[in-house]
């Protein structure tokens, strides 16, 4: 077939990806790997995050070309990806374009935080933004830079939403990719980063975050609602729970559906981080850590039901969203906030990985074997449930400032020794 043949979209996508098929083909012939270029990608991510923090339009500006950059070699990988399928190389380009998307996050909403602080701004500049200076929009989320910090978070959560949502969907031994709108929504990095820097430009940090979080809310409601085209994986070990929601979910022994279980434990978690914890005295800031226990009930069920996939998406978020209130309520600064639920982001993203494809790290990490069994119990990370606890219990003691950036380096940490520990080391490295 003619490229005079093939369709206008056709022939658009292979001129756009002529560069990229290049770079792929030169590093190739480096015997560079797709996660050394995925590696890169985030290097220059990096790069622009710095230029982006100083704030100015011209910085801003900047930044646009080692976005194009990361673009273009984040492309280069994804062609290199076809010759390249293991679960390792799966997992750390998947980490790498998470990690660049909040690299990215983290240099717009600092860059904003340095404005707001030499000239008063509320985050909307740009030709489109300035025009809604002073409006409503400028009051979402909070006023001044710390709104955008929060709205930056929201924006972060629900990204990591969508990306475990199409985790879930998807069949292990093929690429996650929801297709259409959903993967868009869903799959971190690539375009995406190109889209958030004009948009920047354009209108400011306030309304690309604001953006971000109805274009992910979206998403994740497409991916939702579209019943999944393949068998589905054993997500029972995408959960992440820790050893006190298993100990609490021995005593119904899995006879307990875990979607409704999930599903209340969520809606009365979210609606008292609504109303505020900063109202909640003393110990009864624990009362939503309680409320989402109840999805422990759950933890010894197989989840084969046909929607038991949107469970670890929507326990998820229920830890999200409570850790995102505590740290607001708490005036832990957002930056330490941001950090932690980044981390944690990553770390579940690690853990959904490692469960699909049955890889123990260590003899103390997140799965052990019982009687020839994985046992999915998060003991090193302690579980979206002791991440609840401990964090509550710290903001009961008065804490919660130091606790946060400390377990986000600790979960850090923690995963680089389980790669170092396990994927680098080939227990996953076998092409599917």
């Amino acid at each position: 077939m003619t490229a005079e043949e093939l369709a206008p979209s056709r022939r658009a996508a292979l001129a756009a990806d002529r560069v990229p098929r290049d770079v792929a083909r030169w590093a190739s012939s480096r015997r560079l790997t797709p996660v050394t270029m995925a590696a890169f990608s985030v290097a220059f991510v990096v790069m622009a995050g710095v230029w982006l923090v100083r704030g100015s339009a011209r910085d801003e500006a900047i930044a646009l070309a080692p976005l194009l950059i990361s673009y273009v070699v984040s492309r280069a990988g994804d062609l290199m990806s076809r010759e390249w399928v293991s679960p390792a190389t799966e997992w750390a380009r998947a980490g790498c374009a998470a990690l660049s998307e909040f690299v990215l996050y983290a240099g717009i909403a600092g860059g904003a935080s340095l404005t707001a602080a030499a000239r008063a701004s509320d985050g909307l500049t740009g030709p489109a933004g300035s025009r809604l200076s002073g409006t409503w929009l400028a009051k979402v989320g909070a006023p001044g830079w710390e709104g955008v910090w929060r709205l930056a978070v929201a924006a972060m959560i629900v990204l990591a939403l969508c990306q475990m949502a199409a985790l879930c969907r998807s069949t292990p031994g093929q690429v996650v990719r929801p297709g259409g709108f959903g993967e868009f929504a869903g799959t971190p990095g690539g375009g995406r980063l190109l889209l958030v820097g004009g948009t920047l430009l354009i209108a400011g940090a306030r309304l690309t975050f604001l953006l971000l979080f109805a274009v992910g809310v979206l998403g994740l409601l497409v991916i939702f609602v579209c019943r999944p085209r393949e068998a589905r994986p054993r997500v029972l070990g995408y959960r992440g729970d820790g050893p006190a929601a298993v100990w609490i979910g021995r005593f119904v022994d899995g006879r307990l559906p875990p979607l409704p279980a999930v599903i209340v434990g969520l809606l009365v978690t979210g609606m008292l981080a609504a109303l505020g914890l900063q109202s909640l005295p003393g110990i009864l800031v624990l009362t939503p850590v309680e409320a989402m226990l109840l999805a422990s009930l759950a933890t010894w069920h197989p989840h084969y039901g046909p929607r038991d996939w949107m469970v670890p998406p929507l326990l998820q978020a229920g830890e999200y969203w409570f850790l995102a209130a505590l740290g607001f309520a708490k005036h832990v600064p957002p930056t330490a906030t941001f950090a932690l639920l980044a981390a944690i982001a990553l770390y579940h993203l690690d853990l959904a990985y490692r469960a699909r494809n049955e890889l123990v790290p260590s003899e103390d990490g997140p799965f052990v074997r019982e009687e020839g069994e994985l046992s999915y119990s998060d003991r090193a990370g302690f579980g979206w449930d002791g991440r609840m606890i401990v964090c509550g219990l710290a903001a009961v003691a008065g804490i919660l400032p130091m606790i946060y950036p400390l377990l986000a380096l600790y979960l850090l940490g923690l995963m680089a020794r389980d790669w170092l520990a396990g994927w680098s080391a080939g227990h996953a490295a076998v092409d599917g």
